[in-house]
């Protein structure tokens, strides 16, 4: 079973019949997974605090405190409503389907099934899982667990790439000055017009990452990185004078007035973009890609302006 974690991958698997959690412990222990069992609800509901599994088997019908209670509990508790839970079904009906949905339940499978259909399923709920856990809220775009994975994906499989760091001049204090509200839609702002260049000068298959904050990763192949930069940074020169102030725009900048009550002038928001690309030199992993790209971003950054820079060393 393939993971990087050091650890195994926890399962917690919950069936009040015996023989059922034998086999399951059996098979999936074969697979590199550590296996931890209990036959009711209110056990399951207990372990799962204790033990913390990366993902649930549950069977639905069990006394008590049945499948679905279950399930209904754990997603309904900020502390596990994020591990991944597949329900277990003896029965075929469709409304045993549509109670797990509504129950919350990520996955569906019916007894008897092939134990490679319940690895598999396991390793898609376990992907969909961290991919969902990876998804800034408020951009909608993969995150950092993302962009690593991609940028190996591409270094592994030998493709020419290049990868844009994307970050706002200035965004910190004009926070400060206009409220988190405001510095929200500059970063949703930066999403659309990073989304809408590389839709339409990009490729297919390139990647969008937000890192956090107004850090953006863009990876796209060599050729179309330049087009890309200036894309961006014309539209957001154009487009982000629409959150400041008449005033601060007929000035050129901001006040910020600090704790010793002097006054800060802070410039209009810019766009620097450092791009690192293996076009002429060798890079063989992603901490090598983003030595290289802050490198030729924090250059950018030293020139006024939206500007973004290349890094174009041999080695």
């Amino acid at each position: 079973m393939e993971d990087s974690r050091e650890t195994p991958i926890k399962v917690l698997v919950v069936d009040d019949e015996r023989n059922i959690l034998d086999i399951i412990r059996f098979n999936l222990e074969v697979e590199g997974y550590d296996v931890v069992t209990c036959m009711d609800g209110e056990d399951a509901l207990r372990m799962v605090q204790e033990v913390q599994p990366d993902l649930i088997l549950c069977d639905i019908m069990m006394p008590v405190v049945d499948g679905l209670d279950v399930c209904r509990r754990l997603k309904a508790d900020g502390r596990t409503n994020q591990v991944p839970v597949v329900m277990l079904s003896a029965r075929t009906q469709t409304h045993d389907k549509i109670a797990s949905i509504e129950a919350g339940a990520d996955d569906f499978i019916t007894k008897p099934f092939d134990f490679s259909d319940l690895v598999a399923r396991i390793k898609i709920n376990l992907i969909r899982a961290k991919q969902k856990r990876d998804v800034s809220p408020l951009t909608g775009l993969p995150g950092s667990i993302s962009i690593e994975a991609e940028t190996k994906n591409r270094i592994v499989k030998g493709r020419l790439f290049a990868t844009l760091y994307v970050d706002i001049d200035n965004f910190k204090p004009f926070n400060d000055i206009y409220g988190f509200p405001t510095g929200d839609k500059a970063v949703r702002m930066l999403t659309s017009i990073i989304d809408e260049a590389v839709k339409q000068l990009g490729n297919v298959d390139d990647f969008l990452g937000h890192g956090g904050g107004d850090d953006f990763v863009i990876i796209t192949s060599p050729e179309k990185a330049s087009t890309i930069a200036e894309d961006i940074i014309g539209r957001f020169d154009e487009e982000i004078v629409s959150l400041y102030k008449e005033d601060d725009l007929k000035r050129g900048y901001s006040i910020l007035v600090d704790r010793l009550n002097r006054d800060n002038y802070i410039p209009i928001m810019t766009l620097s973009i450092g791009i690192a690309s293996n076009y002429q030199r060798k890079i063989s992993t992603h901490w090598e890609v983003g030595e290289i790209a802050k490198e030729t971003l924090n250059y950018a950054k030293s020139i006024p302006g939206s500007t973004y820079f290349i890094d174009r060393r041999t080695k």
